[in-house]
């Protein structure tokens, strides 16, 4: 399945919001990140995500790329992409 960037941006905007909650949630004492609620809510999302991106991505460049601020670069089909827009990750999941 392809994405646009809209839809795109709106993975990566909930994934964000979805962790700004949880570590709300977590400082306030009412969610155990080692808890049944933490574990399938991450896992929830991860695997709704994963239909749309079965090479995790999205994951990839909000957490190993901290959303495009490190710059990382990626080899696809013997071209080196360097990463730090929705619109380059959007290229390398569609690709």
């Amino acid at each position: 399945m392809k994405l646009n960037e809209k839809q795109l941006k709106m993975i990566i905007d909930s994934h964000v919001a979805l962790g700004i909650a949880t570590d709300n949630a977590v400082k306030a004492g009412c969610l155990d990140v080692n808890g049944p609620l933490f574990d399938a809510v991450w896992r929830g999302f991860e695997r709704v995500v994963s239909v749309v991106d079965d090479g995790e991505w999205i994951s990839w460049f909000v957490y190993d790329n901290e959303l495009g601020k490190k710059g990382l670069s990626v080899i696809i089909n013997e071209k080196k992409m360097k990463v730090n827009t929705v619109k380059a990750l959007l290229k390398i999941i569609n690709s």
